[in-house]
């Protein structure tokens, strides 16, 4: 008996295991990127899955051009019906330089896309971008 109750305890922590390594497979890294001229830029998300309803976000974007431009990004998420794009986020130190921020994105609807958006700045005034969905 002892030896047949050790082979069902041993039995139950494999299929409880199975079970929490499939409820997070789902969940992943994505990283959308995208190059415009003048700008590069990376957000990264982890533990993303359709649906979840909020995400911690890292941005990046490069100045890549002497131009006296900023490069600028911002994160793009999609729920049921609606694109949300969220603050821009700017790189004001100029050419060969880059800035990463920090942030997160809540959505009660949940977000089931994330994209990315770069873009070249004169001012307010966009020069140029580019947009990238995962």
């Amino acid at each position: 008996m002892h030896i047949g109750k050790k082979i069902l305890g041993v039995g139950m922590a494999t299929l409880a295991l199975t079970a929490l390594q499939s409820a997070t497979a789902s969940a992943t890294t994505v990283q959308p990127s995208c190059h415009t001229t003048g700008a590069n830029g990376t957000i990264t998300v982890r533990d993303f899955h359709n649906g979840v309803k909020s995400i911690n976000v890292s941005l990046q974007v490069d100045d890549i051009l002497p131009d006296g431009k900023n490069a600028g990004i911002r994160l793009l998420t999609t729920n049921i019906s609606t694109v949300k794009k969220w603050s821009w986020h700017i790189n004001t130190k100029g050419n060969g330089t880059w800035q990463k921020w920090k942030t997160h994105a809540t959505d009660s609807s949940g977000i089931g896309k994330i994209g990315v958006e770069v873009g070249r700045f004169e001012g307010n005034y966009i020069r140029n971008s580019c947009v990238r969905w995962i």
